[in-house]
């Protein structure tokens, strides 16, 4: 038997060989011709890596969490190690953060006595699956695994349950942007204490911190409250959107200024303006014009649920309320599946109030996945205005001017589904063209919607 054992164990590493021989093989081939290759052969082999990666990112979780069984720091015939981190340092070149990182992971998606017929599950099961499948990458896996882990102490166990299996589900289905997101949107749900702190304790970190000159650049740090960040934002963007002076999209690389500069420049030029004018009084300047969006019950409701700004996203209803005293408002009831209700206007082009509702709606580009804010954006008909399309609301979107270009190519569809607009994508990406939807901005109604499918006993605590 023992024997046996052996033999399997040879031919474990020579299976690897192999498969590494196999991959550098591979990636020889793909460099040298790859510009010979058709769109869905490239396609193919983009997406046929990335699944191989996941693969490897949970072998790399289970050989450290062997090496941490084994207790190899400790009898390293070499150089002895007090822990099993600094061991894979040494051993892998490997930062102490990644050996660690590995390490916890493994402790939350392998169960306690790993091997044939080990009756005890990994503490994440949900997750512990989805890595072994090889569904996702241990990024993502990181990230659902320290979310769930910062809400254990404010959240009951079928709350944490529910939390663990939307998390990956979304992982497997978006992007690891949208998953962090979503994260923070359960945090938010489920440790309500943590994520709004009182008044006193606002005004108490909130400030502008002047950091003095260094290098000819005066430094200062600004701690902000979401409305004072709304109304900072507002004003900086007006310098960022590509859609004026033709500027640059952020990540684009450029000779011209970095999005940072942007900004900077974009709330210098609002000072300048606000100092050019006559409507500066002493008690506060022209009050931009910010649009929010709440249920008008959780908005009347201490406990409701949060509304949403157009660049601060998430924001409170005492914030809200706050806004409501001190700034113009433009209020958006919203009806139960989010339609905008009673506004309509059938014209060509979208009316200042119609756009307005798309913003309210989609909050920013509606194609999945897209994060461009809603002032950046284009509204499109869903059916050409040409071949009898209303302007509408149900039947309009707001699309950055990328996705705007994509979906007149006509690869990618939309189409409005009780009002709210689904994304088709072509078939060398999803041979089912299975309909997708912006979850970016919409991932609190997900939450919402995963808790109350959860029992009665998911109620916060």
């Amino acid at each position: 038997m023992a024997v046996a054992l052996l033999e399997h164990h040879g031919e474990d590493d020579s299976l690897l060989r192999g498969m590494r021989s196999d991959l550098l093989a591979f990636a020889h081939h793909f460099e040298s011709g790859y510009l010979l290759l058709d769109r869905e052969e490239v396609v193919a082999a983009l997406v046929g890596v990335e699944e191989i990666s996941r693969v490897v990112d949970h072998l790399q979780t289970l050989v450290a969490r062997a090496a941490e069984d084994h207790s190899l720091a400790a009898t390293d015939s070499q150089e002895a190690h007090k822990w099993t981190a600094e061991y894979l340092r040494a051993k892998l070149g490997v930062s102490r953060s990644e050996a660690n990182r590995r390490l916890r992971l493994g402790q939350d998606v392998l169960p306690e006595l790993p091997g044939p017929g080990a009756p005890v599950q990994a503490p994440l099961p949900v997750l512990a699956a989805a890595t072994r499948a090889g569904a996702l990458s241990s990024r993502a896996a990181m990230v659902i695994r320290d979310a769930v882990h910062r809400v254990r102490a404010v959240a009951t166990g079928r709350q944490v349950e529910a939390m663990e299996e939307h998390l990956v589900r979304q992982a497997a289905e978006s992007d690891e942007d949208v998953l962090r997101v979503l994260a923070r949107r359960w945090e938010s749900v489920l440790d309500q204490d943590g994520v709004e702190p009182t008044e006193k304790v606002l005004r108490a970190r909130q400030g502008v911190f002047l950091r003095g000159r260094r290098h000819g650049l005066q430094f200062l740090e600004i701690g902000a409250t979401d409305e004072q960040f709304e109304y900072l934002l507002t004003v900086m963007n007006t310098a960022t959107n590509p859609r004026v002076n033709g500027t640059t999209p952020p990540g684009t690389q450029t000779n011209g200024p970095t999005r940072a500069q942007e900004l900077l420049e974009g709330l210098v030029s609002g000072c300048r303006i606000a100092l050019a004018g006559d409507g500066l009084p002493a008690t506060g300047g022209h009050r931009p014009q910010v649009m929010v969006t709440i249920n008008y019950r959780d908005l009347l409701s201490d406990l409701g649920q949060d509304g949403h700004a157009v660049f601060a996203e998430q924001m409170s209803a005492r914030s809200i309320r706050k806004l409501a005293c001190e700034a113009d408002i433009l209020p958006l009831v919203l009806g139960g599946k989010g339609q905008v209700l009673d506004i309509g206007r059938a014209q060509r082009l979208f009316p200042p109030h119609l756009r307005r509702a798309l913003v309210a709606r989609d909050k920013g580009c509606a194609f999945p996945d897209c994060t461009v804010p809603a002032t950046w954006c284009e509204a499109h008909h869903i059916v050409p205005w040409a071949t009898g399309g209303t302007t509408s609301i149900s039947h309009g979107v707001l699309l950055c001017s990328r996705h705007h270009h994509l979906i007149h190519e006509g690869n990618w569809s939309v189409e409005s589904v009780q009002g709210i607009p689904w994304f088709r994508p072509p078939k060398y990406i999803d041979p089912h063209r299975n309909p997708k939807r912006n979850r970016y901005r919409q991932v609190e109604e997900a939450v919402h919607h995963q808790l109350a499918h959860t029992g009665p006993s998911t109620a916060p605590p």
